[in-house]
């Protein structure tokens, strides 16, 4: 009689456990690595469209899956484009010396939190709000010295999240968000005007750049325009791990002060381990 006892508390202590792990939370760590293509003018500094593949594109995101839908995000995007040749030049300093590309590098830190609307069997749809914040650094080489703008943004956009189960090993997941408005800083045209000077005049990195930020505004739909898309596929491998690709599609539109127009496609492959 004692055994049974002890048989069946053992049975019901593994049937709430079991309960309690399909109503766990569902959390998952991503690192993504991935082959980058941008183009991209910005007026205020050259007419040209700079555009070229970049193998530096890495992304650590984070997901969190229960009543609630939660993303958090790292992504870092390193490029280095040309226009024309490289040529030579004579610089005071050092003499003889050649042109160097230009570089931009890209620092996107996004957090999206929504609730599901939809869950059908397969499907799942949530929507929600996500916080979308850029710091893009630029460093255009013309020759001895040129132009370092910055583009910074902290903005606020309408998400919506999409997973599709086909079976328990194929899994597919889309991402897109529209911007509702966005605090935006970015230099003055030929990035160097008076302000400019002031702002960088102490030399000291955090202070120049609170004082550059400060000197953003807030904008809307009407001047500043966003799109990001992503479509990601995952391949379980067991029930902690799971390897797969996805697709980046990332907009980003701008009229203050000048026209500047990015767009970014990245493809990455991933690895997932879930807890």
């Amino acid at each position: 009689m004692k055994n049974k006892i002890i048989v069946l508390c053992g049975l019901i202590i593994l049937t709430l456990g079991l309960k309690a792990q399909e109503e766990a939370n569902v959390n998952s760590l991503c690192l993504s690595w991935g082959m980058g293509n941008i183009m991209r003018q910005d007026l205020t500094v050259s007419p040209f469209v700079h555009q070229v593949w970049s193998p530096l594109n890495v992304r650590l995101s984070y997901e969190r899956s229960n009543k609630l839908e939660q993303q958090a995000s790292l992504k870092f995007g390193h490029y280095s484009p040309r226009i024309g040749e490289a040529y030579s030049y004579n610089s005071f300093y050092d003499g003889e010396q050649t042109t160097l590309p230009h570089v931009f590098t890209m620092i996107d830190i996004n957090y999206a939190l929504g609730f599901s609307v939809m869950e059908n069997g397969k499907w799942k749809l949530a929507l929600g709000g996500k916080s979308k914040n850029k710091f893009y650094a630029s460093a255009y080489n013309f020759g001895p010295s040129g132009p370092w703008p910055l583009f910074i943004a902290f903005g606020l956009d309408i998400w919506l999240n999409m997973q599709y189960d086909l079976n328990e090993k194929h899994h597919f997941k889309s991402n897109l968000s529209l911007p509702l408005f966005s605090y935006i800083y970015r230099d003055p045209y030929l990035a160097q005007d008076d302000e400019f000077f002031e702002n960088i005049y102490s030399h000291k990195g955090l202070k120049e750049l609170g004082a550059r930020i400060k000197d953003g505004q807030l904008q809307s739909w009407g001047s500043s325009q966003s799109f990001d898309f992503d479509l990601s596929y995952g391949y379980a491998l067991n029930e902690k791990w799971e390897i797969g690709c996805m697709y980046l599609l990332s907009m980003n539109l701008n009229q203050i002060p000048t026209k500047f127009t990015q767009i970014e496609n990245v493809i990455y492959v991933s690895g997932t381990f879930k807890f």
